[in-house]
């Protein structure tokens, strides 16, 4: 994290400030159990607008024992939020600008999740600050592949060291309006040791009309970038269900998206004719969320998260690689 990295909140003659969206995004991998946590704080609408909306999503998924942790929604008024931090009552992320050192605290004892950890990035950042169209409006985002933590996390009243995990971490901002024409697939796929993989695309929302591929690929010092037509990237089988649905109250009110159609696997390979990757990820389990827009719209977008295992092998700066550990994947339409 720079310190030019922060929250960008429209200002009060910017036209465009109801489709404001800003947020702080972490996922954890925990090698050791297989659990990945999903921990966002995010800012929906005008800032000077009642009606927007702050919203604190704290998942895990556990092997065999599914998801745990929920939603917080509350006003901007009732939560604390500064030039790179986000809180809520039960949950909270906080970025030092300066060092990109990340604070998380989650404290839901009713969902059977709670954790307190402290991140440090230990690769470069890929900042994209260019607005990348988003159906009638854009998206921006800037990404840490990999950061060392030091803290817990407690799930159901067990508690776990996260001093061997490895975490993600992105900032995402820019204007739309949920339920407006447009998807996206993004995945991070991390091991143990100092491989990561981030995957990502923007689309329209029935994922027929593809914009350009990219795939960041990190090996302990060496980085890769490969985009468009150098990446071969396809999906297999089908997710049974997704098992969790949030908010409960939407989710209710969309009983036709109980069981959207998901991939069960999804295979990339990419070479540039140099550098060389084949990974596969393999789905355990898919969560569901229901995003609503503040302002009073006839539309939904779905966001479904998708935890599993992939295995890699390829050839980066002439090393030989090869290895697997746990990923998220994310299909938005």
């Amino acid at each position: 994290m720079t310190r030019l990295d922060s929250l960008r909140p429209p200002a009060l003659w910017d036209s465009s400030q109801e489709k404001y969206k800003d947020w702080l995004h972490l996922n954890v991998f925990d090698h050791e159990t297989g659990a990945v946590g999903l921990i966002n704080a995010s800012l929906h609408g005008s800032p000077f607008d009642p009606r927007s909306r702050v919203l604190g999503t704290t998942v895990v998924n556990v092997p065999d024992r599914g998801w745990i942790g929920n939603v917080e929604v509350t006003g901007f008024d009732e939560a604390t939020i500064g030039s790179s931090a986000i809180g809520l009552s039960r949950s909270g992320i906080a970025v030092d600008a300066t060092k990109g050192a990340i604070l998380a605290s989650v404290r839901d004892s009713q969902d059977g999740f709670s954790a307190t950890f402290s991140a440090e990035p230990v690769t470069a950042p890929i900042d994209i600050e260019e607005h990348l169209s988003l159906a009638d409006g854009w998206i921006s985002w800037y990404v840490v592949p990999r950061l060392r933590t030091s803290g817990n996390w407690t799930i159901n009243g067990q508690e776990f060291d996260l001093a061997n995990a490895s975490v993600y971490h992105d900032h995402n901002w820019g204007r739309w309006h949920w339920g407006d024409d447009f998807g996206w697939e993004w995945g991070c796929f991390l091991t143990s040791g100092g491989t990561s993989f981030v995957l990502a695309r923007t689309t329209d929302r029935a994922h027929r009309k593809l914009n350009r591929l990219s795939l960041f690929v990190q090996s302990g010092t060496e980085r890769r970038n490969f985009s468009g037509a150098s990446i071969d990237f396809s999906y297999m089988g089908e997710l049974s269900c997704v098992s969790r649905r949030l908010p409960g109250a939407l989710a209710a009110l969309h009983q036709d998206r109980a069981c959207p159609r998901l991939p069960a696997q999804l295979k990339l390979s990419a070479y540039d004719g140099i550098d060389e990757i084949d990974l596969t990820f393999t789905a355990r389990e898919g969560l569901q969320l229901i995003a609503a827009d503040p302002i009073a719209l006839n539309g939904f977008t779905f966001i479904h998260e998708i935890v599993g295992e992939f295995s890699y092998r390829g050839e980066i700066g002439a090393a030989a690689i090869s290895g697997s550990g746990l990923g998220i994947f994310e299909y938005v339409d």
